[in-house]
């Protein structure tokens, strides 16, 4: 009787126990949370005025902060986001921050990215995430910024453009993802000797013949939104990854390789964005092999995916989008003279949102030739 009556008097007083937790407690709840969700909490009681303040991970969304702090004019929104930054980097305790992530996905000013740089080298961050736009110019970075060692993981995604240096010499990063950057010519990656994940996405490269990933390190690489409009038409990705294991592709132009050797390579991701049949479409095929207008579109294109796809040779696991396989099952002369490679092939994955699929018998073939125990699913 007198346990249910403490129980009744603990339930009327209506305990907080989340403002007894420790720091470290409450900011890993508060890490779920956008910067300006997490400095409303202030209000709350007096317990929770300054823990803001220490807070690690600073979590910067635009649309967030529109949706909450709402104006009439978007040029207001944006000021007003930009004056927050700045005054919550300024009343900050001068604590490490673990975690720095800035996403706007719209024009913003270049002194905004700047000074979110020189607080993250400062404060020695761990993650840095930018993705945002700027149109006038493209983005340079400030040269602090390379000076960081605390840096292991890096996202910068910028529309518009980024302007890379010819090193980024950040000794302890292991991930990067890079998006928007301009006709650079990858040396910049052997830099970073202990880069293990690599992401590079919706680069412009019209001006680079030769494109390099020299990551002795790494062992995972996407490359997103290869498009053939902003490829110089012949570039040739030169890649030297030993310990490479992961790879996936995503674009509407095949990928072309100079001589890469990917004998660790175990788990392979292709998809073909949707193409347009017309002769101004740029395919790259030896004069050897050279073949009518008429069929420049079809042949061209089915040729250059079989040369990409033998790069993958000691791939376990394929995964294809049915583009492909559209594609592949229009060139029954190619398959033939090119017999398949994928002597370790063991699972044939197809990407495909329709439940009643036909694999054409002579593709299936193609892959069937080379492992006995492939397992094809949908």
């Amino acid at each position: 009787m007198e346990s249910r009556t403490r129980k009744r008097s603990s339930l009327n007083n209506n305990e907080d126990r989340i403002s007894t937790l420790p720091n470290v407690l409450l900011h890993h709840i508060l890490s779920f949370l956008d910067a300006v969700q997490v400095v409303q909490t202030c209000v709350l009681s007096k317990r929770w005025m300054n823990v803001w303040k220490s807070h690690p991970y600073l979590d910067f969304n635009f649309e967030t902060f529109s949706s909450l702090i709402s104006s009439y004019y978007y040029d207001d929104d944006m000021n007003n986001f930009t004056d927050f930054i700045s005054h919550v980097l300024v009343r900050r305790n001068n604590v490490k921050a673990f975690k720095l992530s800035l996403d706007t996905r719209r024009d913003c000013q270049y002194s905004v990215v700047e000074s979110l740089i020189y607080y993250a080298v400062k404060h020695h961050v761990e993650e840095i995430s930018i993705n945002t736009a700027h149109w006038d110019v493209p983005i340079v970075l400030p040269r602090c910024f390379f000076d960081c060692e605390s840096l292991r993981s890096l996202k910068l995604k910028v529309d518009g453009g980024l302007a890379l240096p010819k090193s980024l010499g950040l000794q302890s990063l292991k991930t990067l993802h890079l998006g928007g950057a301009q006709n650079f010519d990858g040396k910049i990656f052997s830099s970073c000797p202990n880069l293990e994940n690599l992401t590079i996405e919706d680069i412009c490269l019209n001006v680079i013949e030769n494109f390099n990933i020299h990551a002795l390190s790494l062992k995972s690489l996407e490359i997103l939104n290869w498009r053939y409009n902003r490829i110089k038409q012949g570039c040739k990705v030169m890649l030297v990854a030993p310990k490479l294991t992961s790879f996936k592709f995503d674009g509407n132009t095949p990928l072309f390789w100079s001589e890469v050797n990917l004998t660790s390579l175990d788990d392979v991701n292709v998809v073909l964005q949707r193409y347009y049949h017309n002769h101004y479409y740029p395919f790259y095929v030896v004069e050897d092999e050279y073949i009518s207008e008429e069929e420049e579109t079809e042949q061209g294109l089915g040729l250059n995916l079989i040369k990409m796809l033998h790069q993958f040779c000691s791939a376990k696991s394929l995964t294809l989008s049915m583009n492909i396989i559209e594609v592949l099952s229009k060139v029954p002369a190619a398959l033939n003279k090119h017999p398949s490679p994928f002597s370790n092939l063991k699972y044939l994955k197809l990407k495909t949102d329709h439940k009643d699929v036909t694999l054409p018998a002579h593709v299936l073939n193609y892959f069937l030739r080379s492992s006995s125990l492939l397992k094809v699913c949908f």
